[in-house]
């Protein structure tokens, strides 16, 4: 008899801390792979990039939807993402509003194929969001004045001048668009060193709250602006040379041609190594931007978060499971104390 009830009092205590367990686990662990990303289509983050795979496949008859939800609790529907397990799709912004600066919530709900309601139904399946303190260091990469993009947008256009370069057909005119992309570097660099610094800062001031997804991509901008700034250094040498020139001859040509190779590699990054293998210390400016962007990506987990981000809850409902599972055991130890005494 004793041994029964001893029996069911561990079983019991047993499955209150596996569910501890899984929940806090399937707290850590995003249930989609892959992520949403914004991105920039026709103004700076105007559009949300959705690829997941793993959603669970619905029935006939009802299809997944996404839908980003800002602080007020606006919603705007990112379009329907098919059936599972494979979900897809881009929104745009019609108006070109920032859609990073805005919205820190994404959930993906359960909705009839034939819907005449344009909101959402509720049944949210899957959900993430992004802390304010995390967006608050986007916004100073990524934002109208930020470090990321004054680095792309001055990449861009040192490009633009080597390019010019290389196509001008006077000595004259090919010394001067060498000397406007070679004069660029102290601002890509300037702004290369502070896109690290908001990176790094991210990092130190634990605003990630030690979001393995955040520190990993922070790590990577880190790297990614290391290297420009090493490209940049040489652009500046290879327009240096085309100054140098003392005639319009084949070995300029191919100190201009050297020049555009190094704004193209500034800008874009070193293309079978950066794009190939994804390695972000390969990176131009332009991955920069982009990587800075992905701090702001939403990778779901189960069900909908707290529309701020906020780790409270799901920490509240972690203790109150872990007092559940006290209390069972120390309920279990009174009535088989009680029991023992009533038999003695």
């Amino acid at each position: 008899m004793f041994i029964r009830r001893k029996l069911s009092i561990s079983v019991a205590l047993v499955l209150a801390l596996t569910l501890l367990m899984s929940l806090s686990a399937s707290a850590r662990e995003p249930a989609l792979d892959g992520s949403a990303n914004f991105r920039d289509a026709n103004a700076a983050s105007d559009s949300l990039v959705i690829d997941f795979a793993g959603a669970a496949t619905l029935s006939h008859g009802s299809t997944y939807e996404g839908w980003l939800i800002d602080a007020d609790d606006n919603k705007i529907s990112t379009g329907r993402l098919g059936r599972g397990p494979f979900l897809q799709g881009e929104y745009v912004s019609p108006s070109g509003a920032d859609l990073l600066a805005r919205y820190s919530t994404f959930v993906i709900t359960v909705e009839p194929l034939e819907d005449a309601d344009p909101g959402p139904s509720g049944i949210i399946s899957y959900g993430a969001a992004t802390s304010g303190a995390v967006l608050s260091h986007v916004s100073r990469l990524v934002g109208e004045s930020g470090a990321a993009t004054a680095l792309r947008d001055q990449a861009a256009a040192a490009l633009a001048y080597a390019e010019a370069a290389y196509e001008a057909e006077s000595l004259a005119d090919t010394q001067t668009n060498a000397a406007m992309a070679g004069g660029m570097v102290d601002g890509i660099v300037a702004q290369a060193r502070e896109s690290s610094a908001v990176a790094g800062d991210l990092l130190f001031s634990g605003a990630h709250r030690d979001d393995e997804n955040i520190e990993n991509t922070a790590n990577g901008l880190i790297d990614a602006t290391n290297n420009v700034v090493r490209l940049a250094g040489e652009m500046r040498d290879a327009a240096a040379s085309v100054e140098a020139a003392a005639s319009s001859d084949v070995a300029t040509k191919v100190e201009t041609e050297n020049l555009y190779l190094w704004a193209n590699r500034l800008y874009n990054g070193t293309v079978e190594d950066s794009e190939a293998s994804g390695d972000p210390s390969s990176a131009g400016a332009l991955a920069v931007y982009e990587t800075a962007q992905d701090l702001g990506e939403f990778r779901p987990g189960v069900g909908a978060p707290p529309a701020t981000g906020d780790s409270l809850v799901s920490t509240v409902a972690l203790l109150a499971l872990a007092l559940g599972a006290a209390f069972i055991l120390s309920g279990g130890l009174m009535v088989f104390r009680t029991r023992r005494r009533a038999f003695a």
